[in-house]
């Protein structure tokens, strides 16, 4: 009997290529642009502590880090940028140190530890006074001026400078929570508040519009203690 010819098995379908690993987010070239960034801000920091804003060049800066001038410019259009970028910088570190800080005093106060990192703060501007007199008067932190102000081009400054008093109100609504702070005013405007009077404190020394010779964290101290005192919930009728 002839035999029934064997069909030939199904191919099995083949084994989907490998699927090619993602390059890793921003890759090798976003990191080598991000060190040139890094390396910019730090050597203008450096510079403009040491010689001088106004006295240091672009071509001082691209000289320090081997770069052309065009590569500088293609990440900031002028020291006031990099100045602003330094700024900024710093306003978000000192927003995360007040709420690591204040979350350390857990179960304590969450203002106490609030104050203990202000003080710290003060001091470090003080140490630092010609600097932060650059940022706080040059660099368009607080007061910015120009018609860009609050158009495309200033939204990186806004997103930073908003999620700087985000981070503050989350502070001070947790403060309130714990019966610390009162709660008739919203966390946002009692941010504000703050922000007002340290900013104002913080400038005026830095400038030295009222002369003498106290220092930066016996005056800001003092305001705070005041501020404070009228933002403390109060158990009865002030």
């Amino acid at each position: 009997m002839p035999r029934t010819p064997r069909r030939p098995s199904p191919k099995a379908a083949p084994a989907p290529a490998a699927a090619k690993a993602p390059t890793p987010a921003g890759g090798l070239r976003a990191r080598k642009k991000q060190q040139v960034r890094d390396a910019i801000l730090a050597v203008c920091g450096r510079l403009f502590r040491t010689r001088g804003f106004d006295e240091t060049t672009v071509g001082d800066i691209v000289g320090e880090i081997e770069i052309s001038r065009q590569t500088f410019f293609n990440y900031f259009p002028g020291k006031e940028a990099v100045l602003a970028e330094l700024g900024l910088a710093w306003l978000g570190a000192q927003g995360e140190r007040a709420r690591a800080g204040a979350r350390s005093d857990r179960p304590a106060r969450l203002m106490a530890g609030f104050r203990r990192v202000l003080r710290e703060q003060l001091a470090a501007v003080e140490q630092d006074r010609g600097f932060m007199r650059l940022v706080f008067t040059r660099s368009g932190l607080f007061f910015p001026h120009g018609p860009h102000v609050g158009s495309r081009a200033d939204e990186p400054r806004l997103d930073r400078t908003r999620a700087f008093f985000a981070g503050l109100a989350s502070l001070i609504g947790a403060a309130q929570e714990a019966g610390e702070l009162r709660r008739d005013v919203s966390a946002d405007q009692l941010a504000e508040m703050y922000v007002a009077v340290m900013v104002t404190t913080i400038r005026l020394w830095l400038t030295g519009y009222w002369g003498g010779t106290e220092s930066l964290v016996e005056r800001g101290m003092r305001a705070f203690d005041v501020l404070e005192d009228g933002l403390r919930a109060r158990t009865e009728p002030a």
